[in-house]
């Protein structure tokens, strides 16, 4: 009977602790979090749904919760039963952490690879019509240019070097986790477009994350053997006193050519056939504003028109470029927390210097 008597006893000493975890940011639940019991053996993680359940001793007045990105928190539980906490995101985390294969979140120190990370914000600050090109200047080592003169044409990235003999030196690009085709669907002499990295809205991305390094093949198979760009798209949020945020972005750049050659406008070449070339051909009679004979017309008559230089031909010629970034998105959470979403809207129009 004494012996029954123990067991019950201490059986009687430990309780089950229920509760939730989400974060202060959005109120969103949050899964994977590790649930630990201060100064006790018991350990568990929340579900899907932000939700746990942990058995500890009476000994235990506390409970720890880790997550990566997130500030550690302890919570005096005292005789509760239920414990619902909210995590704060730790800024200075989130800048050491980087996505790599599947998604998988590591701290940056511990790669064994070279791994640079450029934020969202940063690529939509630049307003490029291509989030590549967003990039330049901001990774070492990586060369990007544009493989046609059109505005917003597709452009050509190397990570590794050109190391192809067929031409293809374009890395892997990785969105959430999924391969993209990085193919360009329609090109001719001028236009190079509609290439796959090109669709994506810059506003749209959380964060790009370049891999160089010879092991990061080792994640994505042969096909990352030009290296590897990660983009990651944002995800929906709630404001600070609704479950919903609104967010424009927008940019208007101006192009147009600062420097042209220091041209002659003394001699010219000559006209209706009677060209006098000097100096192989470089330059001919002097442009000296009398009216000759330009050239037949439809009725075999001549064209009489002035022998004058043509000053400012190239520079009426040329246009002003304008190109418009316009970006709406809406995102935010349910009512319940267990669901979030995000749309966007998006329009581009890129004009360049010739008419």
């Amino acid at each position: 009977m004494l012996g029954m008597l123990l067991i019950g006893s201490a059986y009687a000493q430990d309780r089950r602790i229920s509760g939730r975890v989400t974060s202060a940011t959005d109120g969103a639940p949050i899964s994977g979090v590790s649930v630990l019991a201060v100064g006790g053996n018991a350990a568990t993680q929340t579900d899907d749904l932000g939700t746990f359940s942990i058995n500890i001793p009476a000994s235990v007045t506390q409970l720890e919760f880790r997550f990566l990105g997130y500030t550690t928190a302890r919570v005096d539980v005292g005789s509760q039963t239920m414990v619902d906490v909210q995590l704060t995101e730790d800024a200075s985390a989130l800048d050491e952490v980087v996505v790599t294969a599947l998604g998988i979140t590591r701290q940056e120190k511990t790669l064994g690879y070279s791994a640079t990370k450029v934020d969202g914000e940063e690529i939509a600050r630049a307003r490029n019509s291509n989030i590549t090109q967003s990039l330049a200047g901001k990774v070492a080592g990586l060369q990007i240019q544009s493989s046609a003169s059109d505005p917003g044409a597709a452009t050509s990235v190397v990570i590794r070097g050109f190391g192809s003999i067929n031409g293809n030196n374009q890395p892997l690009y990785v969105v959430d986790g999924v391969p993209l085709q990085n193919n360009t669907f329609m090109s001719d002499g001028r236009v190079n477009s509609l290439s796959g990295i090109g669709n994506i809205a810059q506003d749209d991305i959380e964060s790009m994350t370049v891999l160089k390094g010879a092991a990061a093949t080792a994640l994505y198979g042969s096909r990352a053997a030009r290296g590897v760009v990660i983009i990651t798209t944002k995800q929906g949020s709630r404001g600070a006193d609704r479950n919903y945020t609104i967010e424009y972005n927008g940019g208007v750049q101006f192009r147009q050519v600062s420097y042209f050659p220091e041209m002659q406008n003394e001699f010219g070449q000559g006209w209706n056939g009677t060209q006098t070339y000097i100096e192989n051909g470089s330059w001919g009679p002097r442009l000296d504003g009398s009216m000759q004979l330009f050239g037949p017309i439809w009725n075999n008559q001549q064209l009489i028109h002035e022998y004058s230089a043509r000053e400012n031909n190239i520079r009426d010629f040329l246009d002003v470029g304008v190109s418009n970034n316009h970006n709406v998105s809406f995102s935010g959470v349910s009512a319940d927390g267990k669901n979030t979403y995000y749309v966007s809207y998006s329009n581009v129009s890129d004009d360049g210097i010739m008419p």
